[in-house]
């Protein structure tokens, strides 16, 4: 698991600067124009970095689907806003916002059913051990 964890941790540190300077040029080549959802795109998978480097020894197999799911909701939510907010600077509006809206919503009860399944998992085989 800590394999896992610490190419998950490299991988949102370079998603984080990713988005970055994605924000960056696009708001030198938008001609000043700018969302504030480009311009925050890089917090989400840096808050992940740093979540991910606290519980990085806390961390065992059990929570490796719950962990799986996380890392898709921060994908989609990263998506969601870059989408969302290319889309405000243009001045229009697109259906397909709702869309990822409701799949992020699907990942993130995903997310937490399959983190109180793998704490209850875990909490019954240390029980046995």
């Amino acid at each position: 698991m800590s394999t896992y964890l610490n190419r998950g941790r490299i991988g949102y540190l370079a998603a984080a600067v990713l988005c970055g300077i994605f924000a960056v040029f696009y708001e030198i080549f938008g001609h000043g124009v700018y969302s504030w959802r480009i311009r925050l795109l890089f917090v989400l998978p840096l808050a992940m970095f740093v979540f991910f480097s606290v519980i990085k020894n806390r961390a065992d197999e059990t929570f490796l689907p719950a962990v799986t799911a996380l890392r898709l909701l921060v994908i989609s939510e990263t998506a969601r806003n870059a989408f969302i907010g290319i889309v405000k600077v243009y001045g229009t509006s697109s259906s397909k916002a709702s869309i990822l809206s409701v799949c992020s919503l699907i990942l993130l009860a995903a997310a937490v059913v399959l983190t109180v399944v793998c704490a209850v998992r875990r909490a019954v085989l240390s029980r046995r051990a």
